[in-house]
């Protein structure tokens, strides 16, 4: 009986010395938390990422402001660019129109030829999650 309490007591200790404690900077996303002088400057900070736009005069069916959809859209390489079409300082419908095309031909060169149907699917998944359907 002493043997199996000893075993016990040994193997539950193992357990909670091999766990990994989590620190304050998994739980930040910043991207430094360091004071130094130095700390933000280009040559410190991580590699950022930059995302292709395509544009849309309309926020109908793409989820804007949700972040589930925000995330889906990131991780094929696009977002989405709610721009009306009498907006000041916006691109021309002539220039909106080639960078979407730009953009819609290399998801279909990179991800599939059936991106939009795959970003839909995942779309379904987000509006639940986040409130945006009832039902």
């Amino acid at each position: 009986m002493r043997i199996i309490l000893y075993l016990t007591v040994l193997i539950s200790v193992q357990i909670c010395l091999g766990q990994k404690e989590k620190s304050i900077r998994d739980y930040i996303p910043t991207e430094n938390l360091d004071m130094r002088k130095d700390a933000n400057r280009k040559e410190n900070r991580g590699a950022l990422k930059r995302y292709s736009v395509i544009y849309r005069p309309h926020a109908k069916n793409i989820l804007y402001g949700n972040p589930c959809a925000l995330e889906a859209t990131r991780k094929m390489g696009f977002e989405y660019m709610v721009e009306s079409r009498n907006a000041t300082r916006s691109a021309s419908q002539l220039g909106k129109f080639w960078n979407n095309l730009k953009v819609k031909t290399k998801l279909v060169v990179t991800r599939s030829p059936f991106w939009k149907m795959i970003l839909k699917k995942k779309f379904k998944k987000c509006r639940p999650q986040s409130g945006d359907i009832v039902g």
